[in-house]
C-alpha cells in the first residue's frame, strides 16, 4: 500500500501566515529583551566600582570601631552569635538564616585578628 500525499486543505495559507506573524512577534520581543539586558548590564557595571569602594570603606570603619572595644565585650558578642547560629541550626532553620546569625562572630574574629598590636617592653627593665 502506497501512502498518498495529503492535499493541502483550504485555510492552510492563513494558518501559515499566522505562524509567521507569531514568529516575527517573538523575534521582535527577543530583540527587545536583549537590548534591555545590554542597557541594564551597562548601568550595573558603571555603578560597580562605586559600590565596591563604599563597601570597602564601610567594612574598614566597622573593623576600626570593633577594634576599640575591650576583649571581654567582643568575646561575649561572638559567643552569643555562635550560640544563636547553633540554635538556629538545631532548630532546622534554613542555612542562610544560620549563616546570617554566625556572621557577626566571623566579623568580630577578623577584627580581633587584625587589631594592631601594641609594642611591649620585652626586656622588662625601665631605663
Amino acid at each position: 500500500m502506497k501512502a498518498t500525499p495529503k492535499t493541502p486543505r483550504s485555510g492552510t495559507g492563513t494558518s501559515t501566515r499566522r505562524g509567521r506573524e507569531r514568529l516575527g512577534s517573538l523575534a521582535r520581543r527577543a530583540t527587545g529583551v536583549v537590548n534591555l539586558s545590554r542597557a541594564t548590564a551597562g548601568t550595573v557595571f558603571a555603578h560597580l566600582p562605586g559600590a565596591a569602594r563604599a563597601t570597602r570603606v564601610g567594612a574598614n570603619a566597622t573593623t576600626s570601631a570593633l577594634q576599640l572595644l575591650p576583649d571581654s565585650t567582643l568575646q561575649g558578642i561572638a559567643a552569643s552569635s555562635i550560640g544563636l547560629g547553633a540554635g538556629f541550626y538545631l532548630a532546622g532553620l534554613p542555612r542562610l538564616v544560620t549563616a546570617a546569625a554566625v556572621t557577626p562572630a566571623m566579623i568580630i574574629g577578623a577584627a580581633i585578628v587584625l587589631r594592631p598590636t601594641k609594642p611591649s617592653d620585652a626586656s622588662g627593665t625601665n631605663t
